[in-house]
């Protein structure tokens, strides 16, 4: 079990579910959280902030926490 937290909002989620980004319907989110989740190593927990670009060039910013279990 994972808990992630994205810009305020926490809910539970598979390492599965990260690794084959899936934890949501936009494609950005899933890929900062992968980002993410892949630098976790044998840490408890990691938390950054992650920026992304979308296909109009637009920036999305994302504060990220990951505590596994």
């Amino acid at each position: 079990m994972v808990t992630v937290k994205v810009n305020g909002v926490s809910f539970y989620t598979t390492k599965t579910a990260i690794i084959n980004r899936r934890i949501g319907s936009d494609s950005n989110l899933n890929e900062a959280v992968a980002q993410v989740y892949s630098n976790l190593f044998n840490a408890v927990g990691i938390s950054t902030t992650l920026s992304l670009y979308d296909n109009k060039m637009q920036k999305h910013t994302y504060d990220i926490e990951i505590k596994a279990y």
